[in-house]
This record gives structure tokens, C-alpha cells and sequence, in this order.
């Protein structure tokens, strides 16, 4: 009786470490896919690639700009693409915040962005957060909240 208790508990921590295992495997996938996500974004920008950059979206996603309403949909995130990219844009994100969740069915990325459009005298940081969902091989940002820092105060004005 002692061996099969024993051969029990051996076989329930075998089963145990290996769905943990499983578990971290699939995340650390996740992460690295994420990381490849967020570097086609800036490759996008870059191309100047309105409709891929808009085809990271979720048809129905949420969209949280500063002082505005939130939208669903996909008319938003075309309207600000579609203007970065026709006026020749530079946009960089960075991932300083990344959480995926155990089973990889919901990510959150946070993160800073740099945007210049030098044709509209524009210089600005940012902070965005996304929340993402899987999508076959790769994620949709189902929720981009976002928002402009305030630009520094320049020792002048002071």
C-alpha cells in the first residue's frame, strides 16, 4: 500500500511539473510573438503601411484617446493611421510592460511612444496601453488606450 501511495504522489508531481511546464512554455511563446507583434508595428509605421497597421485591430476593439469618447471599431485607428502615414510619420513603440496570462488568452502590453511628423511641426511622447487576445498565429489589440504627454516646459517660460 506504501509503494502505491508513494507511485501516486510521484506520478501526480510528474503530471504537476509538467502541466507548469507546458504552461511557461506556452507563455514564453507568447511573449516572444508579442515582441514580434510590436516590432511589426514600428516596421509598419516605417513602411508606411496604414492598412497593416489597422489590420492588427480587432474588428470590434475599443478605442480610448484623451478627452474624447470611447469608439469601437476600426474607424478610429484608420483615421490616425491613415494620417501618420500619408504625412510621412515616424512612430515608435517601445514595451516597458508586459503581462500575459497563464493559458496566453489575454495580453496586456504598456508601453512609450515617439511620434514625429515633421511636416505639422510635431514632436510628442506618449504612453499606450494594449490589451490583446490571440488570433491564430498572431494577437489583435482588442483595447488601445493611449494618451500625448503634455510637451516640457521650456526654461523660457518658466
Amino acid at each position: 500500500m506504501r509503494k502505491s501511495i508513494n507511485l501516486s504522489l510521484f506520478l501526480a508531481l510528474i503530471i504537476g511539473v509538467s502541466v507548469a511546464s507546458f504552461a511557461m512554455g506556452k507563455q514564453s511563446t507568447s511573449v516572444a510573438s508579442l515582441n514580434a507583434f510590436n516590432d511589426h508595428f514600428n516596421a509598419s509605421v516605417i513602411a508606411g503601411d496604414a492598412d497593416a497597421l489597422v489590420n492588427m485591430y480587432d474588428d470590434k476593439a475599443l478605442w480610448i484617446e484623451q478627452g474624447k469618447p470611447v469608439a469601437q471599431g476600426l474607424e478610429e485607428p484608420r483615421k490616425l493611421f491613415n494620417f501618420i502615414t500619408s504625412n510621412k510619420g515616424q512612430v515608435n513603440h517601445t514595451i516597458d510592460n508586459l503581462f500575459v496570462s497563464e493559458d496566453s488568452s489575454l495580453a496586456v502590453m504598456i508601453g512609450s511612444v515617439e511620434a514625429k511628423l515633421e511636416k505639422i511641426g510635431m514632436d510628442a511622447t506618449g504612453t499606450y496601453l494594449f490589451v490583446l487576445r490571440p488570433d491564430g498565429k498572431t494577437w489583435k489589440i482588442v483595447t488601445d488606450m493611449w494618451h500625448q504627454h503634455a510637451p516640457a516646459k521650456s526654461e523660457s517660460s518658466q
